[in-house]
């Protein structure tokens, strides 16, 4: 079952697996990011930084959607994290029960406007989010469980 579908492009860090994963009973994270997947260093990376205790999938947006059914089936406790907008606007939709998506992190570049302190969108990530919220899909920017969240609905 999804319990958080979260944006960040740092993908697993302290917040991730200390605050949301205890908070949430998260036992599985999926990362869904094309950089990632692609990058057996990377992959390495986020298997060393995720407790002994939650099991880790990292999967590129085509090998996710090769996977959609099981991931929907999923028994437990399950936080998916996308690295970037664009491509989690291609697999949220399929994602079944998803109300909700948090923007943790979205880092600031050249052609962006910023949203939050940590949430910063160019035009094209604007559109993909305004699809997702026409869907029905609650848009926010928390970094933690325990800091105020933020509705992006109002901003974009």
């Amino acid at each position: 079952m999804i319990k958080v579908v979260r944006i960040d492009h740092r993908l697993l860090h302290g917040q991730v697996i200390f605050a949301w994963t205890k908070s949430q009973g998260i036992e599985r994270i999926i990362v869904i990011d094309n950089d990632a997947a692609g990058d057996d260093f990377k992959k390495m990376s986020l298997k060393l930084s995720k407790p002994a205790d939650i099991k880790l999938s990292v999967f590129s947006v085509t090998q996710a959607k090769e996977r959609m059914e099981k991931i929907n089936k999923l028994k437990s406790n399950t936080m998916v994290i996308f690295g970037d907008v664009l491509q989690a606007g291609e697999i949220i939709p399929d994602l079944n029960g998803i109300t909700e998506v948090n923007y943790g992190g979205v880092k600031n570049r050249p052609d962006t406007k910023r949203y939050s302190n940590a949430v910063f969108l160019n035009d094209e990530e604007v559109r993909s989010s305004q699809r997702l919220k026409e869907q029905g899909i609650t848009l926010f920017m928390q970094q933690v469980p325990t800091s105020k969240r933020e509705s992006l609905d109002a901003l974009i």
